[in-house]
């Protein structure tokens, strides 16, 4: 079963954190950060996370997975330690068990999924070695916004197979289910073996599993667009018949939810720094790099859209991903090779910005060498993901055309047009 698309979304936007040990990148950390411990080359972790990237979004089964993995240590001569098949399953599942539980918890965290399904029950699945603790909270109804969540949303462990499942309020009449208290948090001391220092983890929790990955993920996003540059649009100074106006930006910003207990608050730093955009940058130029390959396959991301042209398009990311698909079709119109790495450039910092084909559409519009050229992005319908349409030059005299027939929405147009 492929992942939703919240899923692809959460594990694309982690960034690559090289790490010597465990317990270096703890709890929420892992929202924004992919690392596994023992890798410290970044080539390395960029080979691990591609393979990972497969396997949420084209379904890559764990035994693909793992001859992957063998693959991926015998070209960089990564001594891992341990068993080969297990240490790549155990990558396999929690990546994959923590991208879905996020996914999860971005559909069901909605103003309107809270409003359906005012609880939530938390479901043991039987495995071959159960934990007593979450067998005991197998069919456990709390409500949606219970603080119980922010730390025993599942997955809660090592290949811990728990889920939660939405429930309604016809359901819970039916089945005559009470929302009731959340168990007491039992914190029990665990030693970090990376910092040495001395943290208190809630029974039947693995150390580093004591977050909810969506909601970590949803508080990082809503943190990065207070702190990124407010690029203010410049008014058109180009006289325009009486047309409808430029797109309406569509809100957006954090769910509503309850902090986690200041008792839970780990005992050192459990963040990821956010990457500046030149490092950004750098890493999605090495990413298109890869994806112009011959034998690629896949998505990467392409690109960071200005925050308010992300508002104005309505989505809730500002990252646009480049399909190889669309980056074959557009072979035809531009040198790929040669241009495409230039894209995170192109998306970052365009000059003017227009209403194209649909209010799912913008065109973005820069020069490059003196010509310009032309980028449409298109949300998704759910408005959690951007993806790069088409990347072609176009002849000046068309720009003029495009921005005398519509009202830019972003940007200056003044190099553009003649006076």
């Amino acid at each position: 079963m492929l992942a939703p698309s919240e899923a692809i979304a959460f594990f694309r936007q982690k960034a690559r954190v090289p790490t010597e040990r465990f317990g270096e990148v703890m709890n929420e950390a892992h929202s924004r950060g992919f690392a596994v411990a023992g890798a410290t080359s970044d080539a390395l972790l960029r080979d691990l996370k591609a393979a990972v990237n497969s396997a949420i979004t084209d379904g890559t089964t764990l035994k693909e997975f793992q001859k992957s993995f063998d693959q991926i240590v015998k070209k960089h001569g990564w001594d891992h330690g341990g068993d080969a098949g297990w240490r790549a399953k155990i990558i396999y599942d929690t990546n994959l068990s923590t991208a879905y539980a996020a996914g999860q918890y971005a559909q069901m965290s909605t103003p309107e999924a809270r409003d359906i399904f005012p609880a939530w029950r938390y479901i043991h699945h039987a495995c071959p070695h159960p934990r007593a603790e979450h067998v005991a909270w197998d069919g456990l109804v709390l409500a949606n916004d219970d603080p119980w969540w922010n730390t025993h949303f599942p997955p809660n462990g090592w290949r811990c197979h728990c889920t939660v499942e939405p429930v309604t309020r016809s359901e819970m009449r039916r089945n005559n289910w009470q929302i009731t208290e959340a168990p007491p948090l039992d914190l029990r001391p665990w030693k970090n073996p990376a910092t040495g220092k001395t943290e208190m983890v809630p029974k039947g929790i693995d150390p580093s599993f004591a977050y909810n990955p969506g909601k970590a993920w949803q508080d990082h996003q809503a943190a990065k667009a207070e702190i990124m540059p407010k690029l203010e649009p410049r008014p058109s100074t180009v006289p325009v018949p009486a047309k409808p106006g430029p797109i309406a930006p569509v809100p957006v910003g954090p769910v509503p939810s309850t902090p986690v207990p200041s008792h839970l608050i780990p005992t050192h730093p459990a963040h990821v720094p956010i990457m500046p955009q030149a490092e950004r940058e750098k890493q999605q130029v090495e990413d298109i790099h890869l994806l112009l390959k011959p034998e690629a396959q896949g998505e990467v991301t392409a690109g960071t859209l200005p925050v308010e042209v992300q508002k104005i398009l309505g989505s809730k990311t500002p990252d646009v991903i480049l399909s190889k698909e669309t980056l074959d079709k557009n072979r035809k119109h531009i040198e790929v090779d040669k241009l495409y790495p230039d894209l995170p450039k192109f998306i970052s910092n365009p000059q003017v910005v227009l209403p194209a084909k649909t209010e799912r559409h913008l065109r973005l519009i820069s020069t490059y060498g003196g010509k310009p050229y032309s980028v449409i992005v298109k949300r998704t319908g759910n408005r959690l993901l951007n993806y790069l349409e088409s990347f072609q030059q176009i002849s000046l005299k068309e720009v003029r055309r495009l921005i005398l027939k519509t009202t830019p929405v972003f940007g200056s147009d003044e190099d553009f047009i003649e006076r």
